[in-house]
């Protein structure tokens, strides 16, 4: 086997397709099978099932997958320390809920660009249950879980500053009657949400759990795939938004938004990897970088210079 069959492999994995692979390879598409099928004849087994126009890994490709990708990066590594001035580089690959990525890691993706311009980050804004999933697989490096749950069994992590989730709407919600309680409020507006993660743990779904446990019924809702669709939706007094407090910070200051009273969730925030896994350097660093810019883990220019995981 050589590296140029496991590239091939990861990006078939990944695209679950030998036509679009061999388009991104710039192969023909026979050259990708034909990679394909000596791998799997070195290895002594199937590393795909072929269902119609796509392709599945088997079992043993699910187990191989995670270790192509550790091969892959070490061999990144590799070529540039024999160049000289090892410096990390490559693709490092990052989920993480849209929120986090808008307006927590700005400040540590400008630190972590300026100081790594050789590693390209690459980020996926997928629900924490499927940043969990994609991880276990060894399709992402690294993640950010914004989820009530620690990870589970099999992920390193981090516990990072905890997020206020908060319930916000247009000024005018309250303005016919200023006594209405937040409960009635949720009864008769629409709720406007971000799409459920079905992962048990988002902050959507522990808040639903709260109305229940408050006999409080959800009459009419929202969903969208954008926490930025949500917050316009708010301001333009559609309905009651849910939202990290950080999303609607400068609207709540500009009293475009207001905030109604709730017992407001408290909901943690995880840096977290594959247990056990190969870590490359550009992981290392990025972590760095989150702690000490995003979170403000350390408290010296020295601590984040210095700090190691």
């Amino acid at each position: 086997m050589d590296f140029k069959q496991l590239h091939t492999f990861a990006v078939v994995a990944r695209e679950r397709s030998f036509t679009r692979a061999s388009g991104l390879l710039n192969y023909a598409q026979s050259s990708v099978s034909a990679q394909i099928q000596a791998l799997e004849h070195e290895l002594g087994t199937h590393l795909f099932d072929r269902i119609g126009r796509s392709v599945q890994l088997t079992e043993v490709g699910q187990k191989v997958l995670p270790l192509v990708h550790d091969l892959l990066q070490m061999e990144s590594e590799l070529r540039s320390i024999a160049k000289g001035g090892y410096e990390p580089s490559g693709t490092l690959v990052v989920g993480a809920p849209e929120s986090l990525i808008a307006y927590r890691l700005p400040p540590a993706l400008a630190v972590f660009h300026q100081r790594y311009p050789r590693v390209h980050l690459q980020f996926r804004a997928d629900s924490c249950a499927e940043h969990r999933a994609a991880l276990g697989r060894g399709e992402i490096d690294v993640a950010l879980l914004l989820e009530q749950s620690a990870p589970p069994t099999g992920l390193a992590f981090q516990t990072l500053t905890p997020e206020r989730i908060v319930l916000v709407a247009h000024p005018k919600i309250t303005a016919s009657n200023p006594s209405a309680s937040t409960p009635s409020l949720i009864e008769s507006a629409v709720l406007l949400f971000v799409e459920a993660s079905k992962g048990g743990a988002s902050y959507r779904e522990v808040f639903e759990r709260q109305t229940i446990q408050k006999g409080i019924r959800i009459q009419r809702f929202m969903e969208f795939a954008s926490v930025e669709a949500v917050k316009q939706c708010a301001i333009a007094g559609l309905g009651i938004a849910l939202l990290p407090e950080m999303v609607v910070q400068q609207e709540l200051d500009a009293g475009k938004l207001i905030r109604l009273p709730w017992n407001d969730l408290q909901i943690p925030t995880y840096l977290a990897w594959r247990d056990g896994r190969w870590m490359p350097q550009a992981a290392r660093e990025w972590i760095k970088c989150v702690r000490a810019y995003a979170y403000r883990v350390c408290q010296s220019p020295e601590e984040r210079l210095t700090y190691d995981i």
